[in-house]
């Protein structure tokens, strides 16, 4: 059987055009990203805020997900229901923090490990293997959990219950069945991730317009994942 991630793909940014409402849309959920920034650099003491209006667009983008999971791919979601999305955004993010805690635990453990055999300091002549092999492994940890959580973000907006959010096995099992696919549409979400947060930033007008190209790219990336997602439904139907 043919995969049809490329089909996918190119259908993701073709029908994505089709709303006539898209500028409209993405608007929005730029604008909140830039407000929650904006609060976060003016005073850090507006972080509880920051993280409501974070969980605001998170919650959009899993709506957007399990919308094009659907195979609703002519529109994208309207902002309605904002509680709902929040609470949404709030449950994905917790959820999150779980693996950004596990990944800082990790790097903390190294330090004291370090500490504790006396490597850590620069003059020392094991530093050197002790630094790049933290560094190379919370990096190659912090790549496989950002591809977990893409596949077990699809699942909890499939779902909508927070049980969702842990079902591990379901999400190996997802991923061992259609791992090409997967991994396409998470590096292709990636690549559209680092254009949006580097190439804005080149210019002084550009970077006013960050916060928007990356909830663009989000949404983008949260369409492919969720028609991705509706291809293995169908395999595992067939």
């Amino acid at each position: 059987m043919n995969s049809p991630t490329t089909f996918d793909l190119a259908n993701s940014y073709r029908a994505f055009f089709k709303d006539p409402e898209w500028p409209l849309k993405t608007t929005i959920g730029g604008f909140i990203n830039y407000t929650a920034l904006g609060a976060f650099l003016f005073n850090p003491a507006f972080t509880p805020i920051c993280f409501v209006l974070w969980a605001l667009s998170t919650g959009y983008l899993l709506r957007t997900l399990r919308g094009s999971a659907a195979g609703d791919l002519e529109k994208l979601p309207q902002w309605n229901d904002w509680l709902d999305l929040i609470i949404s955004g709030l449950s994905w993010l917790s959820i999150a923090a779980g693996f950004f805690f596990f990944a800082l635990s990790l790097f903390a453990m190294s330090l004291l490990l370090g500490a504790g055999f006396d490597i850590s300091h620069i003059s020392k002549p094991n530093f050197l293997v002790w630094s790049e092999a933290t560094f190379l492994g919370l990096f190659f940890i912090g790549l496989a959990q950002n591809f977990f959580l893409m596949v077990l973000m699809a699942n909890f907006a499939e779902e909508e219950r927070m049980a969702a959010g842990f079902a591990w096995r379901k999400t190996l099992n997802r991923i061992a069945k259609a791992p090409l696919e997967l991994a396409t549409v998470w590096l292709a979400g990636s690549a559209l991730t680092v254009i949006a947060l580097t190439i804005p930033p080149m210019t002084l007008i550009g970077a006013l317009f960050t916060p928007f190209c990356y909830f663009l790219a989000q949404i983008i990336s949260a369409r492919m994942i969720g028609q991705t997602w509706a291809y293995i439904n169908r395999t595992e139907k067939s």
